[in-house]
């Protein structure tokens, strides 16, 4: 039998319900590193208890922050979450895919993910000192 994905909702409740934090204690410690943003311990019990929430990255980064996971595993949780999606592992990067989606070896994933490198090497330098 496979286990479901985690979701954000379980990796905040998990570790307030099963762990030393408080709710509290968890906004102290959620701060986006991008933005600063730092969501409150109301809007992360709403998390915890899947209440309406407006979901954004900078919440998602914060949690993650908070939890002390990275931000890919809070990301992936949040995909599933929100939007039924898991994300799958593979060489180079990570594939955002539907539940059951047969992911045999990647291939086509990959060789999209090389392209897009390719691409990015070859931008052409505009004379911009930013």
């Amino acid at each position: 039998m496979t286990s479901k994905p985690e979701t954000l909702a379980n990796l905040v409740a998990e570790a307030v319900d099963g762990g030393d934090l408080t709710f509290a204690q968890l906004s102290d410690r959620a701060i986006d590193p991008e933005s600063g943003y730092q969501p409150g311990a109301n809007l992360l019990w709403k998390v915890a208890r899947q209440k309406g929430i407006k979901l954004n990255p900078g919440l998602v980064r914060a949690i993650a922050a908070g939890l002390r996971v990275p931000p890919e595993r809070a990301a992936a949780a949040a995909a599933y979450e929100f939007a039924g999606f898991v994300a799958t592992g593979v060489e180079g990067g990570t594939v955002v895919h539907e539940e059951g989606a047969d992911i045999p070896e990647a291939s086509k994933s990959r060789a999209i993910m090389a392209s897009w490198g390719e691409e990015e090497l070859q931008v052409p330098y505009n004379g911009s000192t930013e």
